[in-house]
This record gives C-alpha cells, structure tokens and sequence, in this order.
C-alpha cells in the first residue's frame, strides 16, 4: 500500500496544476468526471507527477463493503489540518484515478471549500475530513488519489491496492456490478416514476439525514450513498401517486432538504443537499437550544396528523438515532381520522443491533400507532417495504386526478426560514 509522497516545487508542475485549477474554478460540485480530454491529460500528469509541493494532508482507505443495492464501497477519508492553509479559506480538489486490473482507468473528481481556521481555536487542533469512493463489483483495482489546494497549488499523493471479494457470509449475494467494473456511488440501480393508475399511495418520506455509526459526528460518503439507496429502493418498491420529502440533521436542528413533489431528478438535489453536511458546523442557537431537535420531531409530526389532506402514508427512513428520550403524548395533537400511517425504516449496523432501547424515532412512531421495521440488511428492507404494503391502503382518486391549486397533496406548508 503506497504512502503520501512529498514533492518538490517545479515551474513545470505549477504551470500544469495553474491549467488544470484555471478550468475547474468555481463553486465546489458533485462528483464528476474531467469535463474534456485535455483536463484528463492534465490530471494523469499530475497523478504521475514526481515534483510536486507537499499539502500537509493524509488519505485514509477504508475496507470495502457490500451496499444496500448490492454493490461494494471502496472509500477513503481525506484528514487536512486548517493550518495547513495558512488560516485562510480554501477550494480543495480531490481526483481519484481507479484502475481495474486488466482495463483502463477511470477518473473522477470532487470539489469542498475548506473554512478558515477560527482564531480562538487551540493551535493544530482545528481540522476538516473529505469523504469519496466509488462502487464497484468483485475484483482487484488500483486506486490512486490526488488532493490539490487551489489557492497555493500544493498536493498529497496516496496509492493502494484494493481487493474486492464476498466474504463467506455473503457469498448467496447476488452482486449487481460485473467483474472489476467501476461506477459512481452516487448511480442509482433504478429510476424511480409516480404511479398514474390511481391505485398508488400518497406518500411523506421523512429521512433522518444522519451517520449509519451514531458515533460518527458528521456525514461521510458511504452515509450519502446509503440513504440515496435506501430510499431508491424504497420508492422503487412502493407504488407512489405523489412523494413529499423532508431530509432532517436533528443534531445541526436544521431541514436539508425539502421537495414536496418528489420525482427521480429530485436524487440529483437531494445528494448535492447531503453533501452540505461533509463539513457542517452546530451554529451556537443550536447549542443554546438543546430540545430544538425533538421540537422539529413533534412540529413535523402534528403537521402531517393535522393536515387538511393527509398522506396515505409517513415513512422515517434512515439509521438509528442515539437521541432515545421519550416523546410524550401531550406533545402530539390528536388524530381525527386513520391517515396517516406512520412506519420507521430503521437501519441498525452490527455494532448496535443488539441495543434493546429504543430511539427516539422509534418512540415517535409507536406514539402514534404507527410500526417500526428494523433493517439489518438490503433483504430486510425489501421484506419490510412488503409488510408496509400490507398494512397502508391507498386513498381512492381517478387516475388522471390532479388537486385544486390552493389544495397541494400532501399540503405544501409554510417555508422553512
């Protein structure tokens, strides 16, 4: 496994990344691949560059894993110090070239603007983490990359190789990528449409936007791809006449995102929203505010019990919580009709999946007469979504129905400030 490699200044290496760094300016953006062959040209030459000034940077790879749409992860974090950018804001670039053995490689690239270091922060202690990966199927590849600051043009370089098997527990699984086949994580294994028979159910997604390890205390990449995932799949499974989606941070107290006509180009906003949690912060209102999360928690909840036009069903999607207060019942409004029911999708990983207490969304849920279905596994959640069918009826509407326009299923309620 290759190391991070110091680089020495050259004119000709500085002209490269000033080419490269000129055609990328801008704001930071998803993931993506160069834009033309002259920037693959000019990032291959930096990826085998040997003169290149150090970024005091560390690139960490993780063990690869099998995914909830049946892919392996091959991720790695990114650990910069803010020192290492001279107390100043910063674009960093992070390119990953990967190549399969026995094919070409493959590149792509990401953008995070880095904050400047505090000047009340401890010296040294202040630093900033950078997720990526790709998905891939069984096989062995070569990874290697570069993390480039775009003001000063300094760079730390790491290369591994990556073995990609099933382990012996997983060996029924049915992997849904080829042999030494590369795609990003952010692919999704199918498209999501609203059903237009007239049969499909009106449905409020809510998605604890939260790390799949509770102790985690901010989003990585494998947590992105998992929720875009787990949520394809479900609503992939489940036939949908219309689709809310609220994606919640109960530990920033904040709505990421918010789409109340949900559709398949929604996944594209809905992954750049999550990538605003990589680096995000706990401003100091939320630190004032200790119970703002189980506010937003009861607020959500007796505005869908209470809605003119409830949803056939809310769905809470996401990993388990490491909030486990109550929520009393004096809290919630009273329901005057069935709808809508409530069900919590909720991921245990295998470091907590034999915790008997309960989270605070499981508490929620039940509260309101709703089921929780625990997730261990890619097979659970298909098997839940089933028991989930048989238990939501969907609200009878012509096929070709629209609403009023002042009269939104589900009902559009006041923006979020």
């Amino acid at each position: 496994m290759g190391g991070c490699q110091e680089r020495k200044s050259s004119s000709g290496y500085l002209l490269l990344l000033g080419l490269l760094l000129g055609i990328r300016a801008g704001p930071p953006v998803r993931a993506q691949e160069p834009s033309t062959f002259a920037d693959q040209a000019i990032i291959e030459r930096l990826l085998d560059s040997n003169d290149a000034p150090a970024l005091s940077c560390s690139i960490e790879p993780q063990k690869p894993f099998l995914d909830f749409a049946f892919r392996f992860e091959v991720t790695y974090t990114v650990h910069c110090p803010l020192r290492s950018f001279e107390k100043r804001a910063s674009t960093v670039w992070v390119y990953a070239r990967v190549t399969p053995e026995g094919a070409k490689p493959q590149l792509r690239g990401e953008s995070y603007r880095v904050p400047e270091a505090t000047a009340t922060a401890t010296p040294g202690k202040q630093a900033v983490e950078m997720t990526g990966g790709f998905a891939a199927g069984e096989g062995q590849y070569k990874v290697e990359v570069l993390v480039a600051d775009q003001e000063t043009g300094r760079v730390t370089l790491k290369s591994w190789s990556a073995h990609v098997t099933r382990a012996s527990r997983q060996r029924d699984a049915q992997v849904a990528i080829p042999h030494n086949m590369v795609m990003p994580l952010a692919a999704r294994p199918r498209p999501f449409w609203l059903d237009a028979s007239g049969k499909g159910l009106h449905l409020t997604v809510l998605l604890n936007a939260a790390p799949m390890d509770p102790r985690s205390p901010k989003l990585q990449a494998w947590d992105r791809a998992f929720l875009l995932e787990s949520l394809s799949s479900l609503l992939g499974q489940i036939p949908c006449a219309s689709v809310r989606l609220r994606a919640i941070n109960l530990d920033q107290q904040r709505e990421v995102y918010r789409q109340d006509d949900f559709d398949d180009s929604g996944f594209v906003k809905l992954s750049d929203a999550l990538r605003s949690l990589e680096l995000g912060t706990i401003s100091a209102q939320v630190l004032q505010n200790r119970s703002g999360w189980m506010e937003m928690l009861v607020d959500f909840a007796n505005q869908e019990v209470s809605a003119a036009h409830p949803s056939d069903a809310v769905i809470i999607l996401g990993p388990r919580s490491h909030y486990n207060a109550a929520v009393s019942r004096q809290w919630l409004k009273g329901r005057e009709t069935s709808k809508p029911q409530f069900c919590y999708f909720e991921y245990l990983p295998g470091a907590i999946r034999f915790s008997q207490l309960p989270d605070t969304l499981s508490n929620l849920t039940r509260r309101l007469d709703g089921a929780v279905y625990q997730m261990y596994s890619p097979g659970d959640l298909a098997h839940a979504i089933q028991k989930m069918l048989a238990r939501v009826q969907p609200t009878a509407s012509p096929p070709s129905a629209s609403p009023p326009a002042d009269s939104r299923w589900p009902p559009r309620p006041a923006p979020t400030q």
